[in-house]
């Protein structure tokens, strides 16, 4: 753990991995990625070792929709969901002893898929124990740190880095939230802004903040990081989808090609933004190009 928080503290450039839902299905496997750790585990070994074989230097645990909550709304048993939040850490450490050079590990903390009152039905201490009982398990594993992500409420990241802590308080805790505007520095659905939760994420401890996914360009995340930059210290990170959605029907498409998507990351790393990846609609080409362009 020292050794990777001694790593990220220099600020150079950390690559990340990229999307892992869309390149499993891709790849033959299920469209709930979760569940490939259990029946198509060949798969989920190729995508890390796509990863790894394109720069990265750490690999992401498939782990991001196994809390209890986020697992039961997929139709998930509590021992299936668990069972699979074991092969994916496993899984991941295997792919990471092969790869003949220092790999880190980092365990994949997704939401609970619910919103808080007053705008939803979520239940805040469910949320804490859920996550509380995914961390427990997952630290048995020879993490580097925890990423939570894609979380759009900061109320629900306070309770799960908190949970993350209790669980494994020697392991780091990077926090990433997804943020749907750049208007005043960026901002979640949630209206959470950038600089608000990068000081909170300061001030609760994380080792890293910085945002993922949602509605944004990896140019206009460049505005997130700005405003990140300006509140806190701490390390940023960034992984942009592959550009904005787009819906056609009931699919959802990300259009930036490799070599583009490499480009605007740039303006991620000129605002200050040192662990560089990518999320929804990016593949191992993309983490490639963007190595190629920034290393």
């Amino acid at each position: 753990m020292t050794q990777f928080l001694d790593r990220i503290a220099e600020e150079k450039p950390f690559f990340l991995d990229g999307g892992m839902g869309s390149l499993l299905a891709a790849y033959g496997g299920s469209m709930k990625s979760g569940e490939n750790n259990l029946h198509h585990p060949d798969v989920v070994l190729a995508a890390h070792r796509d990863y790894l074989a394109a720069g990265s230097d750490a690999l992401t645990t498939n782990t991001f929709a196994l809390n209890g909550i986020y697992a039961q709304q997929q139709g998930m048993t509590a021992a299936a969901a668990e069972e699979a939040l074991r092969r994916g850490c496993q899984l991941a450490a295997e792919a990471a002893a092969g790869a003949g050079r220092r790999i880190y590990l980092l365990g994949d903390l997704g939401p609970s898929g619910q919103m808080l009152a007053p705008y939803g039905e979520g239940d805040a201490d469910a949320m804490f124990a859920a996550c509380l009982r995914q961390c427990s398990i997952m630290a048995a594993y020879p993490l580097d740190a925890f990423l939570i992500e894609t979380v759009f409420d900061l109320r629900e990241a306070e309770l799960m880095l908190r949970a993350a802590k209790q669980a494994a308080p020697a392991l780091p805790v990077l926090l990433s939230l997804t943020f749907a505007s750049v208007k005043r520095g960026g901002a979640t659905i949630m209206g959470d802004r950038a600089a608000k939760a990068a000081a909170s994420a300061a001030e609760w401890g994380a080792a890293a903040v910085g945002g993922n996914c949602g509605d944004l360009s990896p140019a206009e995340y460049a505005v997130v990081m700005t405003s990140m930059r300006e509140a806190c210290r701490l390390p940023l990170l960034v992984q942009p989808n592959a550009g904005k959605p787009r819906l056609e029907g009931d699919q959802v498409y990300y259009d930036l090609s490799p070599q583009d998507f490499a480009i605007q990351m740039q303006d991620c790393r000129a605002a200050g933004a040192s662990l560089l990846g990518g999320c929804c609609g990016t593949t191992p080409a993309h983490i490639q190009a963007l190595r190629e362009r920034i290393a």
